[in-house]
């Protein structure tokens, strides 16, 4: 989770509905942060026009914030608020299915798998709720706050806690099978890849100080190496091919060999990097606080192009056939193909406020944009 505005008191999901690419009941899901497993942030609808958008619907949530990043299942969006609920929406109405309360502020962006949504929360605990009823399963007690996005591999749930540890968790029970203790807090969502699972962790309480991206087993927990920056790694590994890409504090992004976490390639952005990447056939996407959006060689981190936005940008990219998706903390949602052709930047609304606390970033329901915490769920314009 990557972005740091706000909405006040309203989900407003930015969302190219899918009659928009094929048909609502045909599109693709996207089913947790990052759309999958690897977070590489793409999905496979394509918009064809997504100038043509406009508000379909819009939800209000009982407190002042909202910082989860939408899922999308079948026909239904699935989405934490501050105000301590998970709710379930119908995606095409924003008609309130059911509501589930946990503890303190729900941050985590909920993950669905089979017939259930597993998610975090700020009271220290993990829930594994039935999608179709929001009837608890189980939860499991963490040291302390769950602000990490869950990710679900095989029969195991993966996840990061700021009382220093990833843990696994089986994913039928809530039982745990391993914890791994990081050097601080972990905010980051974890990626898995065949038999590892790639996190990063904050470096401490001191701005500056060393984070870490970890890579463990992920049926032992053993680690296999970690890699340190000069800054925390609040961003969420994605991977592709061999290598792994995060962004950092320190002003960097990373490419790591995904075997040994040798450093293959980083790239210095004007300020923080706590955006994560996206990742489509050669190119890496990604954001920073020093306003800019940019698009490097995913094998060289070579600068392909960067485009000024009017604000910082801690929202994560999504990626829609030849078309970026990215909202700033200025209110604006981005579509673009080249770095001077805007496609979609429309007026943010009144509501729009942002705020100067870096939070999880948001992205695209099924298939685009990271925006802002979350926003417009919009449809195509008759």
């Amino acid at each position: 989770m990557n972005s740091k505005n706000v909405i006040m008191g309203t989900i407003l999901i930015a969302v190219m509905l899918c009659s928009v690419f094929t048909g609502i009941a045909e599109a693709e899901d996207w089913p947790m942060f990052r759309h999958d497993l690897e977070h590489t942030g793409e999905t496979s609808d394509v918009s064809a026009n997504p100038e043509t958008l406009e508000l379909a619907w819009k939800f209000k949530t009982g407190d002042i914030l909202v910082h989860s990043s939408p899922a999308v299942s079948g026909n239904y969006v699935y989405i934490g608020s501050r105000d301590n609920y998970v709710y379930c929406l119908n995606k095409t109405t924003g008609r309130l299915e059911w509501k589930f309360k946990t503890g303190d502020s729900v941050r985590s962006s909920p993950a669905i798998s089979g017939n259930y949504v597993y998610v975090g929360s700020w009271d220290n605990y993990v829930y594994c709720l039935n999608k179709t009823t929001g009837r608890l399963e189980w939860k499991f007690k963490t040291g302390d706050l769950v602000g990490s996005s869950p990710a679900i591999s095989g029969n195991y749930v993966y996840v990061g806690s700021y009382d220093n540890h990833v843990y696994c968790l089986n994913k039928t029970t809530g039982k745990l099978e391993w914890k791994f203790k990081t050097e601080h807090d972990v905010y980051s969502s974890p990626a898995v890849s065949e038999n590892y699972v790639y996190v990063g962790s904050w470096g401490g309480f001191i701005f500056f100080w060393d984070g870490h991206v970890y890579c463990l087993n992920k049926t032992t927990g053993e680690l296999e190496w970690e890699y340190k920056t000069k800054g925390h790694v609040y961003s969420s590994p994605a991977l592709s091919g061999n290598y792994v890409y995060v962004g950092s504090y320190d002003n960097y992004v990373y490419c790591l060999n995904k075997t040994t976490g040798k450093l293959e390639w980083k790239f210095k952005t004007g300020y923080i990097v706590g955006s994560s990447p996206a990742i489509s056939e050669n190119y890496v996407y990604i954001c920073s606080d020093d306003n800019y959006i940019y698009c490097l060689d995913k094998n060289t981190g070579e600068l392909k192009w960067k485009f000024k936005t009017e604000h910082g940008v801690d929202s994560s990219p999504a990626l829609s056939g030849n078309y970026v998706y990215v909202g700033s903390d200025g209110g604006y949602v981005y579509a673009f193909t080249t770095p001077t052709s805007i496609i979609f930047a429309p007026t943010p609304p009144s509501e729009v406020k942002p705020t100067p606390t870096p939070v999880p970033g948001f992205e695209a329901v099924f298939t685009i944009v990271g925006l802002l915490a979350v926003a417009y769920i919009l449809r195509k314009r008759k």
